[in-house]
């Protein structure tokens, strides 16, 4: 039993060392969601066709896309709430993806798979964190103090306008009764001459009016 092990466990280690998949340490996404990031790979001979499969946490327990590639169809792209597209290139998959908000912020992994020719051959990446920024509905701070501005100037402006008219009317009111007062008063004493100090020069300073 033990020698039939041993050379699996040589295979294993074997398939192990013939492909390596390589990715970035960490990647933050643009304000539009999007992530773009390289799946590199290592490997011996010319793989003709092969498949990409990114999986979202440290053990891979989500996977968010998949697609297979080949010497003839070399770019790629799928459907859903989170896109995929890319491009195979010598040496690795240019991958971009789309629709990331700010809770898929996590760790994804690319896994790839040597489906021809063979012998079959099948990797993990090291993982990379994409990082998305949550989107905040608060506006800048100069909209937001533009706003105040704009919101202080159409509550003082009625308030000044009010202010103003009342002021008019207190005038009016008290130049009307001043007038009608004074008319009241001539009305009254008709021939009376108004009372005037007289100068006198005497020791007694100012003369009996009455």
């Amino acid at each position: 039993m033990i020698l039939v092990l041993i050379p699996l466990l040589g295979l294993c280690t074997h398939v192990g060392r013939a492909l390596r998949v390589l990715q970035p340490y960490r990647v933050v996404a643009s304000d539009e969601g999007e992530v773009r990031m390289r799946c590199s790979y290592h490997v011996r001979g010319s793989p003709e066709e092969m498949r990409l499969a990114l999986y979202r946490g440290k053990y891979g327990e989500e996977q968010v896309c998949a697609f297979t590639l080949n010497l003839t169809q070399a770019h790629f792209q799928t459907d859903g709430p989170v896109r995929c597209r890319g491009e195979l290139s010598p040496g690795g998959i240019d991958l971009t993806v789309s629709g990331l908000r700010g809770d898929d912020t996590d760790l994804y992994r690319c896994r790839m798979e040597v489906l021809y020719p063979p012998p079959y051959l099948i990797q993990f990446g090291n993982g990379t964190i994409f990082y998305i920024p949550e989107k905040t509905d608060c506006p800048p701070p100069a909209a937001a103090q533009t706003q105040d501005e704009t919101s202080s100037t159409s509550v003082i402006l009625p308030i000044a306008v009010l202010a103003s008219f009342v002021l008019i009317i207190i005038i009016v009111i008290i130049s009307t009764y001043k007038f009608f007062v004074t008319s009241q008063r001539r009305r009254m004493y008709p021939l009376m001459a108004p009372v005037t100090s007289k100068r006198v020069d005497c020791r007694f300073g100012y003369e009996n009016f009455l």
